[in-house]
């Protein structure tokens, strides 16, 4: 009996060893690229499971971590033959150890391999006998759900050989989403793929899933034993790892060192951010696609010198701003005296999103990049200070990277730039928004149109924006809206008829969250008016648009300065 669990303990300990070596490649790009280095670690895989290859527990893990490295392998290869190792290990382990919890794993990631490489009947194969032998496995609603997509038909499967039900047990799978008649759990998220944008003080990481999934955060202290940093991660459930997402992003900005994912459990994907000088983290998530941001700060990041000069008037008088704010309450940043250095421009859509369309085929995208530019070109000349735009062509951005262009440019004010559009032509008019729940039909109509690339349905928002307001500049967002909304007005009318002031209003548009400075979104005009089409698609009107958002840019800030030097 002793020495049945000195066996026991000895297998144990070469397969952690073997599994420490592997953490290893996976962390290191460098070594990931020479094949020997794959090689050793597979060797001692092979090892593991000769030494032991009838042990019910390491057997097959052995195995498993072997197809995981030739599959590795192929990613750097891209030779067939080491794929070709990696499905004969899964089809061993599936054949000796029918009963294994890996078993499903196994066939489903041969199902992954063959549709990776151009054979989907053969994919279609290895999803189906999941299926039929392990229906209640962890990945049988996943194979469902690729079967479904691939567009095959799932009723009618039954299980002959029931080697997790126990001999004798029949069990048939009804549609999509059910099993045994009974209504099926919810489906597993595919954690699909992992971005990143990056400053010195501020990093941004988009982690993408195939569905919603519920998010764990814990930290981990250093070891320097195995030369692991203090290290900050996501508990994402249920949830597999795509086959071919790297284990190991390396960032190594002097903020983050690294981004690590791996399948941490069976239905649970851990993401492990190593950290190096992180002062504060800050996570969120977006639906539809969903996805969970994380913002990682310096101790750094705010902390910057002002060098904006006190600016004259264009169309402000500095003695009447100062007797407005005589009237009321100073804000904050009023009190504070906070200045201006940097600016976003965002002009909304580009690329593959063309946003709203009018009557004579104007796209959206289009003409807020040119009111964009312009707006940019104004306030580089009145204000001398640095201006960025999000997009300078037309190219498509995801809206959580608009944001983090902003926040890794530590930006005092981020605008967006939109032109409105209704299912009626007759409506018409200018209105600005800042973040916060929507308060009317019309503000959600707006933000729901915008928010287009995300699907999302306003009503499941207020968990989110319940997140996020805690942190967010919304008295500060709202006072440049109002100041925007009022000049870009009173330019307007100025030089044209029939402008209609739709007013300040709050919604919640994707575009503004996260945003760690005052922000708006401008919605400039209603493309699907014909009159305010032909007007959007005029250069001077865009010059006119451009003049009354910096004019309203500018008397936010010498508010802010003035009421800083009284």
């Amino acid at each position: 009996m002793e020495s049945v669990f000195a066996a026991s303990r000895s297998a144990v300990a070469e397969y952690k060893d073997a599994r420490l070596s592997y953490d290893r490649l996976s962390a290191s790009a460098r070594l990931r690229k020479y094949r020997k280095n794959w090689i050793r670690v597979i060797n001692k895989f092979r090892k593991v499971y000769l030494s032991h290859a009838d042990d019910p527990d390491i057997a097959p893990k052995a195995l498993f971590m072997m197809a995981r490295c030739y599959t590795g392998l192929y990613g750097y290869s891209r030779r067939m033959s080491d794929i070709q190792e990696a499905l004969q290990r899964y089809q061993v382990l599936i054949e000796r150890f029918p009963l294994s919890r890996l078993a499903d794993d196994a066939l489903y990631e041969i199902g992954q391999i063959y549709k990776m490489t151009g054979r989907p009947s053969s994919a279609i194969a290895a999803w189906k006998r999941l299926l039929r032998d392990y229906p209640n496995g962890s990945h049988a609603i996943l194979a469902m759900q690729r079967l479904a997509r691939m567009g095959v038909k799932i009723r009618n499967i039954h299980k002959k050989t029931a080697v997790n039900q126990g001999a004798g047990t029949n069990t048939t799978l009804g549609a999509v989403g059910t099993a045994g008649g009974k209504k099926a759990k919810p489906g597993v998220a595919i954690i699909k793929d992992i971005r990143y944008w990056s400053d010195k003080d501020y990093t941004r990481v988009v982690i993408n899933a195939s569905s919603p999934v519920s998010i764990k955060q814990g930290e981990l202290p250093a070891d320097k034993k195995h030369g692991l940093p203090k290290r900050f991660y996501l508990d994402l459930s249920p949830a597999y790892k795509k086959i071919g997402l790297p284990e190991y992003i390396k960032i190594d900005n002097g903020l983050l060192r690294s981004v690590r994912a791996a399948q941490f459990k069976p239905r649970t994907v851990r993401v492990v951010f190593d950290l190096r000088k992180t002062e504060k983290t800050k996570v969120f998530y977006l639906d539809d696609p969903f996805r969970i941001v994380t913002d990682a700060f310096g101790a750094h990041y705010a902390k910057r010198k002002c060098v904006v000069r006190f600016l004259p008037g264009s169309g402000t008088s500095g003695k009447a701003t100062s007797k407005s704010h005589r009237k009321g309450k100073l804000s904050l940043a009023q009190q504070l005296g906070l200045c201006v250095r940097t600016i976003v421009i965002d002009a909304g859509h580009g690329g593959k999103d063309p946003g709203a369309r009018g009557l004579r085929g104007t796209r959206e995208k289009d003409v807020v990049l040119q009111i964009a530019k312009r707006l940019a070109r104004i306030l580089k000349k009145e204000l001398g200070c640095r201006v960025i735009m999000t997009r300078r062509s037309d190219r498509y951005l995801p809206l959580t990277e608009r944001t983090a262009i902003a926040n890794a440019n530590k930006a005092d004010l981020f605008i967006s730039i939109h032109a409105n559009a209704a299912p009626t032509r007759r409506l018409r008019g200018v209105e600005t928004y800042f973040l916060n729940f929507a308060l009317d039909q019309d503000a959600m109509r707006v933000a729901a149109r915008e928010n287009a690339t995300s699907r999302k349905r306003i009503g499941q928002l207020r968990s989110i924006l319940n997140h996020i307001l805690k942190n967010s500049k919304v008295n500060e967002s709202s006072r440049l809206a109002r100041k925007v909304q009022y000049n870009l007005v009173k330019t307007l009318q100025a030089r044209y008829r029939n402008v209609r002031n739709l007013g300040v209003k709050q919604a919640p548009f994707f575009v503004l969250i996260g945003a760690r400075m005052p922000s708006i979104l401008v919605e400039t005009s209603f493309i699907s008016n014909p009159q305010e089409e032909r007007r959007l698609r005029s250069p001077a009107y865009q010059d006119a648009v451009a003049m009354g958002i910096a004019r309203g840019v500018i008397m936010y800030i010498q508010e802010t300065q003035l009421a800083y030097k009284n």
